[in-house]
C-alpha cells in the first residue's frame, strides 16, 4: 500500500479546507482570532534568521505577509497529511480511519503550542497570551477538526481515484 503525491495533496487540501471552515465558525461564534498576516510575518522573519519575537504584532510588517501566512498554513497541512498517510501505510500498515485521523490531528497541536505560538511571542503552550486556556482549547479543537478533515480527505480521494 503506497502513498502518492496526488493523494497527499488532496488529503492535505481537504483537511485544511475543513479546518478553515471550522475556524471561521469559531471566529464568528467565540471570537477565535485567525491572524494569517502575523503568521506570514513570522515566516518572513524566519528567512532572516529570526525564530522568535517578544510580540510579533510589534515587529515591522513584511511584504505579502498575509499571502505568505496562508501559503505556510496550507503547506504545513499538506506536510502533516504526508506524515499521516506514510505512517499509516508504511509504519502501521493500517487504512486511514476516523479515530487515527482524529488522534493524529490532536498530536499536530504540538506544533503551534511548541513552535508557532512561542515564535509569535505567546510562550510555550500559549502561557503568555491574554487567554491561554482559550487558546489551548480552541487550538486543540481546531487540530482535532484537522484530523477529521484528514479522514474525510481520504474518503474523497478514494471516491475520485
Amino acid at each position: 500500500m503506497g502513498v502518492t503525491w496526488l493523494e497527499v495533496f488532496v488529503v492535505g487540501m481537504v483537511a485544511n479546507f475543513i479546518t478553515d471552515l471550522y475556524e471561521f465558525l469559531l471566529e464568528r461564534s467565540v471570537g477565535k482570532n485567525r491572524d494569517w498576516h502575523l503568521v506570514g510575518r513570522w515566516v518572513a522573519y524566519l528567512g532572516r534568521g529570526i525564530l522568535g519575537h517578544n510580540n510579533i504584532a510589534n515587529t515591522p510588517a513584511a511584504r505579502h505577509e498575509f499571502s505568505l501566512g496562508w501559503l505556510f498554513h496550507y503547506l504545513v497541512g499538506i506536510y502533516f497529511a504526508a506524515i499521516y498517510l506514510v505512517i499509516l501505510a508504511l509504519g502501521l500498515q493500517q487504512p486511514p480511519g476516523l479515530l487515527n485521523g482524529l488522534a493524529f490531528g490532536m498530536i499536530t497541536v504540538l506544533a503551534p503550542w511548541l513552535i508557532l505560538i512561542p515564535g509569535l511571542g505567546g510562550g510555550v503552550f500559549a502561557w503568555k497570551t491574554e487567554r491561554p486556556n482559550f487558546v489551548r482549547i480552541t487550538s486543540l479543537s481546531v487540530h482535532g477538526m484537522f484530523g477529521i478533515g484528514l479522514y474525510l480527505g481520504t474518503l474523497i480521494y478514494a471516491a475520485i481515484w
